[in-house]
Formats: C-alpha cells, sequence, structure tokens
C-alpha cells in the first residue's frame, strides 16, 4: 500500500474518532481540575458578587462544588455514557453563562470582572458550546 493511501486510510480512520466528545471532555475536566486547584481565579466567574447573598454556602464551597460536577462529567463523557444528556447539560450551563455575560454587556453591571475578561471568556464559550451542541446531536443520531 502506497504512503498516501496509508495517509487516506488514516484520515479516514481519525474522521470516525470520537474527537469532538473527548475534547468536550478534556474541556470539562480540565476546568475542574483548575477549579479544585486554583479556585480562587474562579470565585468571582462562578458566582457574581451581587449573587453571594443568595447562596446556602460560601462563594468557595459553590466554586468547589462546581468544580466536582464538571469532573463527573467530563470523566462521563471520557467513558462515552450518557453522552447525549451530558453534552446537552454542558451546552445548557454554556448557554446560561452567555445569557449572563450579554446582560452584564448590554446593562454595564459590575460583576467583579473586567468587562474585556468576559468578552474573552464569551467567545470561548460560543466555540465549547458549539462543541457541545455537536457532540449532543451526534450522540442523539448514534443513539436513534
Amino acid at each position: 500500500m502506497s504512503r498516501a493511501h496509508r495517509l487516506a486510510d488514516s484520515v479516514a480512520t481519525l474522521d470516525r474518532l470520537p474527537l469532538a466528545r473527548l475534547a468536550l471532555a478534556v474541556t470539562i475536566t480540565l476546568a475542574g481540575v483548575h477549579k479544585l486547584v486554583a479556585p480562587a481565579p474562579w470565585d468571582a466567574m462562578v458566582v457574581p458578587s451581587w449573587a453571594d447573598l443568595l447562596l446556602p454556602v460560601s462563594v468557595r464551597t459553590w466554586t468547589l462544588a462546581n468544580a466536582a460536577g464538571e469532573l463527573l462529567v467530563g470523566l462521563l463523557l471520557f467513558t462515552d455514557r450518557y453522552t447525549a444528556p451530558l453534552a446537552a447539560f454542558v451546552l445548557l450551563s454554556l448557554s446560561g453563562t452567555l445569557c449572563y455575560i450579554a446582560l452584564v454587556a448590554a446593562t454595564g453591571a459590575s460583576v467583579g470582572v473586567a468587562t474585556e475578561l468576559l468578552v474573552i471568556i464569551a467567545i470561548h464559550d460560543i466555540g465549547l458550546a458549539g462543541l457541545a451542541a455537536r457532540v449532543t446531536l451526534d450522540a442523539l443520531t448514534r443513539d436513534s
């Protein structure tokens, strides 16, 4: 078999691998790990300053609980179990984050995080939401 045919076969195999699901799993897992290792920078992003009083626990506890949830979701995505509902949950969560950022940007509210940082987060979250949507659709199509 020629080198060109081997390369074409490798590319075709790559196309069938669950790259989108694995990329989503890695991203969500790493976010959870980082929240556990360095929760301070996440505190203001996970819970806006105006919402502190609405929480039944401290902001740090809330951030760490989010980390645990992200680790669970990310690790389950690695195993390819419950992929459609987990990816849909990630999509819903990111959509909520994007709506929150849009509201903050539209109102000019001060939330303890610089607007420029929120825009950077929004740019990344748009792509990640698209990835979560793709994984959800792929899983639903595969499972039907």
